[in-house]
């Protein structure tokens, strides 16, 4: 089998879900005798044209038999000998589009991969379900494929921090909520006995800060972020890592504290309830006061927090690149075999 990928997610994200995935199946991929991969690698960012150019020439070649891109783009269209998959990770972009009017041309790149593509590959059946009520695909060109989880207890402990912490990873703004759990910190006056650590995402902005001055948590709210074993240990000391985002294709941050031994706190947006299974205690993610009682629940009861850790070590174990990657082969070969 010949496989053409690309690395477009890996410049457009340092870190993120998706350069995690694309990763993990190229290297289980290229690791199998069976398969030829290969990563066309742009050779200019600043000439599009050029290296949709090289791209088109190789694709026409008959070289490849199978190409998946990294990300939506102009290069997925239908051509003869080769058979072009598209992932759909979510479409929080369609669903709640009021909140994205940076995306200008964006949206449509992606409706055009998805419209184009001999297959799709959906990370959970919220996607699927919401890819098809939006662009009405056919159920026979849809595969649902669950991610796996690298992040499992790889971190160490660290030098104890002055408070106990809650954890929130990954960017903070729009649809991921962040402003709920916030306002929960704040209103639960947790700021007396925990800290509350952002891991990645980026640096605060002003606007941030001031906000968290407003709400006098400016010494209680604090960033952090570094490579994965870094990460897996925030995850393996934290007291509870919440996720409060209003959706999700997938919710990756979830599963990997779980695979960390901590209890999680999740809104039940899109996909989540679906990944997490009876692992997570839910909230709706529009229902502070639901997030509140969440937190009142477990944050002084270990017995109840040690219950949620336990589901989290069991469920974990569903999730495996090894099997993400079996099962994307065994779909590759299905569509192949069925021309």
């Amino acid at each position: 089998m010949r496989i053409l990928y690309d690395n477009t997610i890996f410049a457009l994200q340092r870190y993120g879900g998706v350069s995690r995935y694309f990763n993990e199946i190229i290297d289980h991929m290229q690791k199998r005798n069976d398969i030829e991969a290969r990563v066309f690698k742009r050779v200019n960012w600043k000439f599009t044209k050029f290296n949709d150019l090289i791209m088109d020439a190789i694709l026409r070649s008959n070289r490849y038999e199978i190409y998946h891109p990294t990300y939506y783009c102009s290069a997925v269209k239908k051509r003869k000998g080769i058979k072009t998959f598209v992932t759909v990770y979510d479409m929080i972009h369609e669903i709640y589009s009021a909140r994205f009017p940076e995306l200008d041309d964006g949206i449509e790149i992606k409706r055009s991969s998805i419209l184009n593509a001999e297959h799709i590959i959906c990370i959970s059946n919220a996607t699927k379900k919401d890819l098809k009520e939006i662009y009405k695909i056919e159920d026979r060109r849809i595969s649902v494929i669950y991610l796996g989880i690298s992040l499992n207890n790889a971190g160490k402990d660290f030098n104890k921090l002055p408070k106990p912490y809650l954890l929130y990873v990954g960017r903070r703004s729009s649809y991921k909520n962040f402003n709920a759990l916030l306002e929960a910190f704040h209103a639960l006056d947790l700021k007396k006995d925990f800290d509350l650590i952002c891991f990645g995402g980026g640096m605060f902005s002003e606007e941030e800060l001031t906000k968290f001055k407003k709400l006098g948590l400016e010494d209680s709210i604090k960033y952090a972020e570094g490579v994965d074993e870094e990460l897996s240990a925030y995850y393996k000391n934290a007291h509870i890592f919440i996720c409060p985002s209003i959706y999700e294709g997938f919710g990756l941050p979830v599963l990997e504290a779980m695979g960390n031994d901590c209890m999680v706190i999740a809104s039940n947006g899109g996909s989540i309830p679906e990944i997490a299974g009876d692992a997570a205690m839910f909230f709706s993610p529009d229902k502070i006061d639901e997030l509140c009682s969440c937190l009142k629940q477990v944050i002084n009861n270990d017995r109840l927090r040690q219950e949620y850790i336990d589901r989290g070590r069991k469920r974990v174990k569903l999730f495996s690149w090894a099997r993400t990657t079996q099962e994307t082969y065994d779909i590759y070969k299905k569509v192949l075999d069925d021309k």
